[in-house]
């Protein structure tokens, strides 16, 4: 064979290829692409993240970057709402997509955030645009870059990121309680008398509001704790512990006084017995602002 003709042969195989090894790259990075991506941060620096992908049905798996490799309450669905299965490594969550369109990828982490004093932190590094809800009434006292957009919404901050590496500091403010008016030791200005009318309409409302609570009350009845737990035999103790604690609290609560409830068990526990409770019928869980409300259903 003529060095002319191995060479043209050599050329083509190359050519060849690298084709091939180009159509394959480019195969890889089109399997997904990232809709949205939403962090929620709370007063006590839990971040909760929130990712929307449209993904290639035909692909039997995808890899995506986690924010974090310390993660917890991790929750995979597909279009329907349905569960998909995954395994983290490190920073690395790979899900086994075959079928699916639309994921929703969801997980909780505390490793973004930390607190010097009084101000708190977040710390974040991400390769897609980005947009980070603050805990009410914070104040932001410092930003790394200038973010593509601020928005406030009554007293939540979101703000706008482009791809990259951002610090955000910022503070919250302590509850102070109400200052009483202030109280006049001089009885002189108030020497004149109440009328008696005013005071006969005082008392006749007082016993209209009376009524009408006592009313409401007998006919607001909270969930049956008896009832739940014979139709729910099955029940583990700390089952039955998170029965009481929300019927005590009038039927619901957020999942952050579930955390502060119950803090030696640990989140994940916690989360999974309340999608174990909301999968029985027994509780419904319900978005209010921010936050996560469990609700006992009667």
């Amino acid at each position: 064979m003529k060095p002319e003709a191995a060479g043209v042969i050599f050329a083509g195989l190359f050519a060849f290829f690298l084709i091939l090894t180009l159509t394959a790259m480019a195969a890889g990075e089109s399997t997904f692409q990232v809709q949205s991506m939403i962090l929620t941060v709370y007063r006590d620096g839990l971040v909760h993240a929130e990712q929307g992908l449209i993904v290639d049905e035909t692909a039997p798996e995808i890899t995506l970057s986690l924010l974090s490799d310390s993660t917890e309450n991790v929750l995979l669905l597909d279009e329907n709402k349905t569960s998909m299965d995954y395994k983290i490594e490190g920073k690395y969550l790979t899900a086994y997509t075959l079928g699916a369109r639309n994921v929703l990828l969801e997980y909780d982490t505390i490793s973004l955030t930390r607190k010097d004093a009084e101000v708190w932190t977040l710390v974040v590094d991400h390769e897609y645009n980005l947009t980070v809800s603050l805990p009410q009434n914070s104040t932001v006292i410092f930003l790394s870059k200038m973010p593509t957009a601020i928005e406030t919404k009554g007293s939540i901050i979101t703000l706008a990121l482009s791809p990259g590496q951002w610090e955000i500091s910022y503070v919250l403010p302590v509850s102070v309680p109400d200052k009483p008016a202030d109280q006049s030791d001089n009885t002189d200005s108030y020497s004149h008398q109440f009328p008696l009318t005013y005071l006969a309409i005082a008392v006749v409302a007082a016993a209209a509001v009376l009524l009408t609570a006592l009313i409401l009350y007998r006919r607001k009845r909270g969930p049956n704790v008896e009832k739940i737990l014979k139709a729910h035999p099955q029940l583990a103790r700390e089952d039955q512990a998170v029965i009481q604690f929300l019927a005590e609290k009038e039927g619901k609560a957020f999942e952050a006084e579930l955390r502060e409830k119950f803090p030696d068990t640990p989140r994940t526990s916690l989360w999974r017995l309340v999608r174990r409770l909301e999968r029985l019928e027994i509780v419904e869980v319900k978005k209010v602002g921010l936050e996560n409300q469990v609700e006992l259903k009667k």
